[in-house]
């Protein structure tokens, strides 16, 4: 017998999450799930694995494009699961520099420093988009708020004029 398989709506039972939120990862992050004879999504315990970890970089405030990128990593991470022989991703178009590949004889530990620093460099990635977009966010908010006070003024000065005119009118008459 092979490998265990779980329906969607198991691993997203043992993940934690809605099964709709595995369709989407699995769109969002090019994620290859494998199917059955009749065409039925099946997931490994390694894919639940590597869901679990996606639910905990979300959880760090990760967007998906910054997860994206290091998808690959966290499989090579994954226990007795040689990344050739998984091939979740479509990751062709872009090739892992010869620094940056997992050696394929890792002692645990090592492999947990490997992930630990993916990590840091992604919650820190992610930290600094997350300040960018609060920044961008809070001078579109100026914006609108000068703008809103500009508006504000142009509306006060015209009502003053028309009251100047009105008193204007009533001393003529």
């Amino acid at each position: 017998m092979g490998e265990e398989r779980y329906t969607v709506s198991q691993a997203a039972e043992l993940a934690g999450v809605k099964p709709y939120v595995l369709r989407y990862w699995e769109e969002e992050l090019n994620l290859r799930i494998a199917r059955n004879e009749m065409g039925h999504r099946y997931y490994t315990r390694y894919d639940i694995q590597l869901f679990l970890n996606i639910k905990e970089l979300k959880k760090r405030g990760l967007q998906l494009r910054a997860i994206r990128e290091v998808i690959p990593r966290i499989y090579h991470q994954a226990p007795g699961s040689p990344y050739s022989r998984i091939q979740l991703l479509t990751t062709a178009k872009k090739e892992v520099k010869e620094e940056e590949k997992v050696p394929e004889k890792m002692e645990p530990k090592d492999r947990m420093q490997e992930f630990q620093m993916i990590l840091d460099k992604l919650i820190t990635l992610g930290l600094q988009q997350k300040s960018q977009e609060e920044q961008r966010c809070r001078r579109l908010d100026e914006s609108i708020r000068c703008h809103q006070r500009a508006r504000r003024e142009a509306a006060a000065a015209e009502e003053k004029k028309s009251r100047k005119k009105i008193q204007k009118k009533e001393k003529v008459s």
